[in-house]
């Protein structure tokens, strides 16, 4: 957190659980803002030696500004890697500690000098607190070598490369929440890290705070709805509309866009489509546009495109006139694709009554703070929703024909909010391109890890049945694209709890979230998810900052965390344009606790995640592979625990193939998650 954070504890109390929980009811449409829960102290990687060569020096670990370590050159077949010498999370062990925010120095640890990679050296694991770099062995391919023997109970996977599960993974599948509370967004060595992790879409401006955030003022509106957080509205100053775009292009992203639904500018009424539209002009529109975009219900003047598309083209004026925030001298349209009609409209107070935890001024609260009109009133009705989304599209298309509109469509159970769909899509859907759908999962944490193979396919059969109705006419139907824009751990209740960390080590149990986290994304992949973004980048659960959570394992910003390891992880499986083939566990041998996925990189390369959610045995999978031959060598890519269950950090070494290109066998640690590979012959 910034050096504001010490005056906004209230806020940062808040801000951990009720904004990102969005609150809901009994099944886990609520809090997942705890989900990050908070991680301890970082030690301080170490310094790395080698004996393959000469490498090049990194900057001091445990640096915030620090860079990750250049590779050395290739040793000979048989040169060392370089041994990484850490504090005392050990180098594989680096629980958001020895493996923080430079998502990894090549070869060498954490700091100090790397040596060249030695061809069949393993990869140090990444140092603390510095600028993000490859992670991997590093160093040139090794030549070809028998394989060595490797312990664990043996199990098998079988990959068939002719049979397609989704034949290209979206391009914004790996996103993440950027919420307008986040004092820490504009760290200086976020942009980096999230490339490392292939972060492609950045959801704004927050889950709750998108339906009483007014983008034209920055700045929100109190409601008594629990969701607008306690009795306080926080919006960091670093983080309006016009400094997340430069942050989004730092990052090489784009972005799926929240409009507020819930009220007007004014914060006197409902949301407005024309203050949408002119969102949409500020972003995408061209200064030369003159189409009038006028005012709104409340009289506000929502003036022309250009208007707006100027701002963003100018430079700061010398004495600032309130619009100085839009002045960030880019001429070019951004061009964001995605957005989406209000957030959780579920929880306005239509269902349970009360004063809902989702702000929605259709109609007005009570001075008194206690709402006794809300429940089944027709304002706030889904069917009241759904003509909003018809309107709010019209208006914004009308600036940009291109752009995708979202709405809200209820998946993630089959027994909440259950005529949700049937009153919302009617009106809305023939006006949207795709189904937003937010996802909390679990009923305990050391269940975590085995809940995505089972339960997501069920969300995404429930949201492509919804749009698969005939007579709501979507676009695409049942194959309308589904967005996942907010996801994690049910921390709600007595679902998943927490622990907090130690002064060591991450929370017990950290890293089977961690493995749920990893396990989802391959599922995302596996369903064709559009966006998947997990909530939220500066929570503690992603990347941990310095901040007034005291958390005391986490002594410098952007230290990556569990939600980050699955990224940086589940990235190597697949990115955009990859295709997802079939894999699938023998349930002989070591059994199903090793969970599979495979996929087909465009360049032709062989991917396969092994996942094992066995928490006393390591495995030994020989994953055999048909329809395709792998090359000799590949890359392993492993994320592992320390002290049993604490989330740990990324490392990369080297692994061969048989001689005939047909298999490999591969150590998959007990509560890790392993991503090989390799090359297509």
């Amino acid at each position: 957190m910034t050096n504001l954070s010490t005056k906004i504890l209230p806020w940062l109390a808040f801000a951990s659980s009720l904004i990102p929980a969005c609150t809901g009811g009994s099944n886990g449409t609520g809090n997942a803002g705890n989900s990050g829960g908070v991680a301890g102290t970082t030690s301080t990687g170490g310094t790395g030696t080698s004996t393959g060569g000469t490498g090049g020096t990194t900057g001091t670990a445990g640096t915030q500004t620090s860079s990750a370590g250049t590779p050395g050159s290739g040793g000979t077949m048989m040169g060392s890697a370089g041994t990484s010498v850490s504090g005392s999370s050990g180098s594989s062990a680096a629980a958001g500690g020895g493996d923080t925010a430079g998502s990894s120095g090549t070869a060498g640890g954490g700091g100090g000098v790397t040596g060249s990679a030695g061809t069949t050296g393993v990869g140090g694991s990444s140092g603390m607190g510095g600028a993000a770099g490859s992670l991997g062995p590093g160093g040139a391919p090794p030549a070809c070598q028998t394989p060595a023997a490797i312990g664990g109970s043996p199990g098998s996977v079988d990959v068939d490369l002719t049979m397609t599960v989704n034949a290209s993974v979206s391009p914004d599948l790996m996103g993440v929440h950027t919420s307008v509370y986040d004092g820490n967004m504009q760290l200086p060595t976020t942009p980096d890290l999230l490339k490392a992790a292939g972060v492609k879409s950045l959801r704004y401006p927050g889950g709750s705070y998108a339906d009483l955030y007014h983008w034209s003022l920055h700045k929100g509106t109190y409601t008594p709805a629990s969701g607008s957080g306690s009795n306080m509205i926080y919006v960091a100053p670093d983080t309006h509309f016009g400094k997340f775009l430069t942050f989004m292009e730092k990052v090489g992203a784009n972005a799926l866009i929240t409009v507020d639904y819930g009220m007007n500018s004014l914060g006197n009424g409902g949301g407005e489509p024309n203050e949408a539209a002119a969102w949409v002009a500020y972003a995408n529109g061209s200064t030369s546009n003159t189409m009038t975009i006028g005012p709104d219900s409340k009289g506000t003047d929502w003036n022309t495109v250009a208007f707006w598309a100027g701002l963003r083209a100018a430079a700061p004026l010398p004495a600032d006139d309130g619009y100085n925030m839009f002045r960030i001298s880019h001429p070019a349209p951004f061009g964001i694709k995605y957005w989406e009609v209000g957030n959780e409209l579920y929880g306005n107070g239509w269902y349970y009554g009360g004063c809902g935890w989702e702000a929605d001024m259709h109609l007005p609260y009570p001075e008194s703070g206690t709402c006794t009109d809300r429940m089944n009133n027709a304002a706030l009705s889904p069917a009241a929703y759904g003509n909003g989304v018809k309107a709010y599209s019209q208006a914004m298309k009308a600036v940009d024909p291109s752009i995708k509109i979202g709405g809200i469509v209820v998946a993630h159970s089959d027994t909440e909010y259950t005529n949700w769909n049937s009153m919302v899509l009617p009106n809305a859907c023939a006006s949207m391109d795709f189904a937003s759908v937010h996802w909390y999962a679990g009923t305990s944490l050391a269940t975590l890890a085995t809940v995505p193979g089972p339960e997501i396919p069920k969300v995404f059969q429930r949201a492509h049945t919804a749009t698969g109705t005939a007579s709501y006419n979507c676009p695409g139907g049942a194959n309308m694209p589904v967005a996942i824009t907010e996801w994690g751990p049910n921390t709600n209740g007595n679902n998943v709890k927490i622990p907090m960390s130690t002064a060591t080590a991450a929370p017990a149990g950290s890293q089977i979230i961690g493995l749920f986290a990893a396990e989802s994304y391959a599922n995302f992949m596996e369903q064709g998810a559009m966006a998947a973004h997990w909530l939220e980048l500066h929570n503690g659960s992603y990347l941990a900052g310095v901040d007034a959570t005291n958390d005391p394992f986490t002594t410098m910003n952007d230290s990556p965390r569990w939600g980050y390891h699955a990224a940086q992880l589940a990235h190597f499986l697949a990115t955009g344009g990859d295709k997802m083939v079939k894999a699938v566990t023998s349930t002989t041998g070591f059994g199903t606790d090793v969970k599979s996925h495979a996929a087909v990189h465009e360049n032709g390369d062989i991917a396969v995640m092994l996942t094992n959610v066995n928490a006393s045995s390591d495995a030994a999978m020989t994953v055999n592979v048909t329809g395709g031959t792998l090359a000799c060598v590949g890359t392993r890519y492993a994320y592992t625990p320390v002290n049993g269950d604490q989330d740990g950090g990324l490392t990369g070494d080297w692994l061969f193939a048989n001689g005939q290109g047909t298999a490999v066998t591969v150590l998959v640690p007990k509560y890790s998650s392993v991503v090989v590979v390799f090359p297509h012959k």
